[in-house]
């Protein structure tokens, strides 16, 4: 075999998605909670790209993405996160999203056909997002940045509780969707279980510089008091800052 082909056959044999899904925040103290009581839903808002709908229901969200690949995810969603068994989270009804946009015809032509409250009930809304579009970020002044983002190269997979409802509409600009949610998010108490990891279903974690290994080693020290469980998990965290910089 040629250098050539050699290459070629590498290159067409690297991983494009993980056995492990990847959930991403913006500090320590919510990645320490989540080790802590477990994955929560919180509300998102969607707006799709047909007559202005949009929809609004709690459900936690994963990347579906090879370690190396994950540098614009950390840039844009946090500099902190978990690596979870896709196999457990998949055991839990987590599942792949499906893109779409203004000419998905069998999509839209369904919807359009059903009035807001048959809209609501339709199992398959929450699945549904724009494949490229306006995404906004908070910042710690409470303003927002802006950003066209292909949400498709997220390869977003959704924990859905069963047991919520969906809230629909349409007319609502994107930004104000999603301080609406954020709004819903601190005034209601999502009385939903949330998914408990054990430590065998973490693969990563994630925080951003060296200087806060020491906080996280105190928070793993009193989460895991089995000794080769803690020296365990010790041994799976990674820095955002090296990702970042390799990467």
């Amino acid at each position: 075999m040629s250098v050539k082909q050699s290459i070629t056959r590498k290159k067409i044999s690297e991983n494009i998605s993980s056995e492990t899904l990847f959930t991403f925040t913006g500090k320590l103290e919510y990645l320490i909670g989540m080790l802590r009581d477990g994955i929560k839903p919180r509300y998102v808002f969607e707006r799709l790209p047909y007559k202005e709908y949009h929809y609004i229901v709690p459900v936690k969200c994963f990347c579906d993405i090879p370690l190396g690949k994950i540098k614009s995810h950390l840039e844009w969603f946090g500099n902190y996160g978990l690596g979870i068994k896709r196999s457990f989270l998949q055991d839990n009804g987590t599942t792949p999203i499906m893109y779409v946009h203004e000419k998905s015809d069998r999509i839209f032509n369904t919807i359009d056909k059903l009035t807001l409250d048959e809209l609501k009930k339709m199992p398959s809304l929450p699945l549904l997002k724009r494949h490229f579009g306006w995404d906004y970020k908070e910042q710690e002044n409470g303003e927002y940045d802006k950003k066209q983002r292909k949400f498709y190269d997220e390869r977003e997979w959704r924990y859905v509780p069963s047991e919520t409802e969906i809230e629909v509409g349409k007319g609502m600009t994107i930004e104000n969707g999603i301080k609406y949610a954020k709004t819903k998010n601190i005034e209601n108490q999502i009385n939903i279980k949330p998914l408990k990891l054990t430590p065998s279903l973490i693969e990563y974690i994630i925080i951003y510089d060296r200087k806060e290994f020491e906080e996280l080693r105190k928070a793993l020290e009193d989460l895991y008091k089995n000794k080769n469980v803690y020296e365990e998990m010790l041994s799976k965290i990674l820095i955002a800052k090296q990702v970042l910089r390799d990467f």
